[in-house]
């Protein structure tokens, strides 16, 4: 991958944890003096996607303002602000590459995040989105892969059960890495760290 970019976008109730895989991927860009933002979005114990998508958009401006490929992987509620925002936004600040990691559905996210209750998704067939998750999810109410049909996106289901937190005992990713770094999808499914 050239000269990669990256954008991370989290959940609701995070506070970028040192044992969370975001906090981990983060570090490990930044250990390989890859460009990475992972801000921490305002009010996560109850988001409003208004506020949300304005840091999201001033943090890729920061990203595709350099040289290289921009990537966004977002998870949780972050795949929803991310589907939230994704077609509207200007064409300079369109990533090359997208990931969207243990995407919520409804009526999940709107019980953890009522303000995002009535946003609406849009597609996201125009951009080079993949959809990453475990077989079984506590947010997703749908299969990954029918989700991923939804959105016009391919799916690496990884086998077992969590949200890919540090609750549900996750840690480490570096199949992400793999994938940031210019490997191909499946390089999702192969390595997630048990804590």
């Amino acid at each position: 991958m050239d000269n990669p970019r990256v954008l991370l976008l989290h959940g609701v109730g995070h506070r970028r944890p040192p044992g969370h895989w975001l906090w981990w991927l983060a570090e490990q860009l930044r250990t390989a003096r890859i460009p990475v933002q992972y801000p921490q979005m305002p009010d996560p114990d109850d988001p409003d996607p208004e506020a949300w998508a304005a840091v999201a958009e001033a943090e890729l401006g920061m990203l595709t303002a350099g040289e290289g490929t921009t990537i966004v992987i977002a998870h949780s509620l972050g795949t929803v602000l991310w589907a939230h925002i994704a077609e509207s936004l200007p064409a300079h600040l369109l990533p090359s590459r997208v990931a969207l990691v243990s995407p919520a559905t409804r009526p999940r996210w709107s019980e953890a995040a009522p303000k995002f209750a009535d946003i609406t998704l849009g597609p996201l067939s125009s951009l080079p989105t993949l959809i990453v998750g475990r077989t079984e999810d506590p947010a997703r109410t749908v299969p990954l892969a029918e989700l991923a049909d939804a959105w016009g996106a391919p799916s690496v289901e990884i086998p077992g059960e969590g949200h890919l937190t540090p609750a549900d005992g996750h840690g480490a990713f570096p199949g992400a890495l793999a994938w940031v770094l210019g490997g191909p999808a499946e390089s999702w499914a192969g390595a997630v760290v048990e804590n």
